[in-house]
């Protein structure tokens, strides 16, 4: 994975291959637990909006229940007044039957004197009108008081029904009031499951990402020691010139010490890197790598920060190829200018997604991103 000096060793080059390629699978690891996460964010985010749905229906049965309670609560007044009632009702028909039982007696012991004994008993006519009235009254009570008996025995039924059906609507309401706790149980343990599993997932992740970032950054303590190492005593880059010139006219782009990052890689910003990425000191002169016009010179900045390609500047060769060079310092030319191959149009820098300074190349080949190992010398 790595384009090695002349003087390198083939052990250390091996060495470092090995380590370039742990390193990829790591930011591959990397990028795709920061996709997970991302991911399990927006889950999240939908779990918050399920939630809001249960603490509405939440709410909604904890006032079903309070409503149901008051119900039940009423219910419960209802039949004690009922029953009250119905004790009364009960006290009332009891005296009214024995008042009936005591008019009948009285009416039975006067029933048996016949008329000619009333008058003959009675000292003048007024008192016979007055014992014949009385017993009128006896027998017209005794009809009232069997109609009111009646009544009572009619209302005393009727209230009876009322609370056998009351009691019904009590039971009913109980058993309602037991669904609307269950539901309400059941809303509030779905809620905790569904926000502890994805919390619990999100830190998982975000646990997995920590640990290969700690990998990745041994791993490139590693590389970087094989590097001094390799630049020990010499200190030579691979100078672009030297390279010459392809057949589709392109030269590289830059003097460099390493290939840090080839094209279709993954690295902690993509999944596939869409060219290669060159290093050496920052500050390094950039060269148009090939003739053409300067179509770009822009900064990608968003919010007062650089991200993507930072400082990058855009080279149309012509109607086939175009050539980008991304995560510049600084810029050497303007939109417009015309250039040829080899003249300096930046600076190597570290602006957008780096990790540290380099250039980040890119060919285009009729407008599609394509391996620039292919298209230089």
């Amino acid at each position: 994975m790595i384009f090695s000096l002349s003087a390198i060793s083939s052990t250390r080059a091996a060495s470092l291959n090995d380590l370039q390629k742990k390193q990829s699978e790591i930011n591959k690891n990397i990028s795709d637990n920061a996709k997970k996460v991302s991911e399990k964010k927006e889950e999240i985010k939908q779990t918050s909006n399920d939630i809001a749905g249960l603490d509405k229906n939440i709410t909604e049965a904890e006032a079903k229940i309070n409503d149901t309670q008051s119900k039940i609560s009423d219910t419960e007044n209802q039949i004690k007044d009922k029953e009250d009632d119905i004790s009364k009702k009960n006290a009332e028909l009891a005296k009214q039957e024995e008042d009936q039982r005591e008019t009948v007696r009285t009416l039975y012991e006067n029933g048996n004197v016949d008329v000619l004994f009333l008058i003959i008993g009675s000292n003048t006519l007024s008192e016979v009108i007055d014992q014949s009235h009385y017993l009128e009254t006896l027998q017209d009570k005794i009809e009232s008081i069997i109609k009111e008996v009646n009544r009572l025995k009619s209302e005393l039924e009727k209230q009876k029904n009322e609370l056998e059906g009351k009691k019904k609507e009590l039971s009913n309401l109980e058993e309602q009031q037991k669904a609307y706790k269950y539901g309400l149980d059941q809303s509030k343990a779905q809620k905790n499951r569904i926000l502890a599993d994805a919390q619990s997932d999100k830190k998982t992740l975000e646990a997995q990402i920590a640990e290969s970032q700690k990998m990745n950054s041994q791993v490139q303590s590693q590389i970087n020691s094989i590097l001094a190492s390799m630049n020990k005593g010499d200190g030579r880059s691979v100078a672009a010139r030297d390279r010459g010139t392809s057949a589709v006219g392109f030269m590289w782009p830059m003097d460099y010490k390493y290939i840090s990052c080839y094209y279709g890689e993954s690295t902690p910003f993509q999944s596939f890197h869409s060219g290669i990425d060159l290093v050496s000191i920052a500050g390094t002169p950039v060269y148009a790598a090939g003739d053409g016009t300067v179509t770009v010179v822009a900064d990608m900045m968003s919010g007062g920060s650089y991200y993507g390609y930072g400082k990058y500047i855009v080279i149309g060769h012509n109607a086939r190829f175009s050539s980008l060079y991304g995560h510049l310092m600084g810029f050497a030319t303007n939109v417009g200018a015309e250039v040829k191959k080899g003249d300096v149009i930046g600076y190597e820098g570290s602006t957008g997604w780096s990790t540290g300074p380099h250039l980040h190349f890119e060919i285009w080949d009729n407008g599609a991103r394509v391996n620039p190992i292919n298209y230089l010398p």
